[in-house]
């Protein structure tokens, strides 16, 4: 199980662990050091005074007491809930602020998903439609007398099947054509995309690879591939 700690606590331990080795050093100097009677009291008050400073020390790491007796890991277990926040938490609070980011930025701009074959259909009728227009604009550049003019108006004048396959293919029925911009965003929509949550993404299962790579959890790697 890995955890994430807190840059403070972390820092509070390492100062702590400075202090007591400063302690622990100070001792054997003056026990090195100490030649008579008067050395040995000194040494003996510094010993009683470091003592209770340690006491406060561990009073502070909120360590149970039956830990050092047995030092069974089950025992820190509220020190860890104190101290301690599991990474698999951190990860999951992190996905769901870059979800709720990713909300906001579409919120008036949707995301959705299309499938292969609706972009191919709608790359190809654009392709048609352009092809079309070039082929309409060297006929007109192409008249000259009233009678070719009269003529095109007349191959124009009705309506023409590919048009009319295609606004079948993009959703609309029979009885219906394009009127403006916004029929044919909405009717493309509806026909040929499917919103996209990254929330509902995220629940399906998909991974994040990255949990897996830091927390050991492997279980969502087939999906995510």
């Amino acid at each position: 199980m890995k955890y994430v700690i807190d840059s403070k606590t972390y820092e509070n331990h390492i100062n702590d662990e400075v202090h007591l080795y400063g302690l622990l050093h100070q001792l054997a100097f003056l026990a090195e050091k100490a030649k008579d009677e008067k050395d040995l009291e000194n040494l003996a008050e510094t010993a009683k005074r470091y003592g209770e400073i340690a006491e406060e020390k561990f009073s502070a790491w909120r360590i149970p007491g039956r830990y050092l007796v047995f030092g069974d890991r089950k025992d820190l277990a509220e020190l860890k809930v104190a101290e301690l926040t599991p990474l698999t938490a951190v990860l999951k609070e992190h996905d769901a602020k870059i979800r709720e980011k990713q909300r906001a930025a579409t919120a008036h701009d949707p995301a959705y998903i299309i499938s292969g074959g609706a972009f191919r259909l709608l790359v190809g009728d654009l392709f048609d439609l352009l092809a079309q227009y070039n082929f309409l604009r060297n006929r007109v550049v192409e008249v000259k007398t009233e009678k070719r003019l009269a003529r095109l108006q007349k191959n124009l004048s009705g309506e023409n099947p590919s048009i009319r396959r295609m606004y079948r293919r993009w959703g609309f029925a029979e009885d219906q054509g394009v009127t403006c911009y916004d029929i044919l965003e909405a009717t493309l929509r509806r026909r040929h995309l499917t919103p996209y949550d990254p929330e509902e993404a995220a629940e399906d299962g998909i991974g994040c690879g990255r949990c897996c790579a830091l927390c050991g959890d492997h279980s969502c790697e087939d999906d995510y591939d």
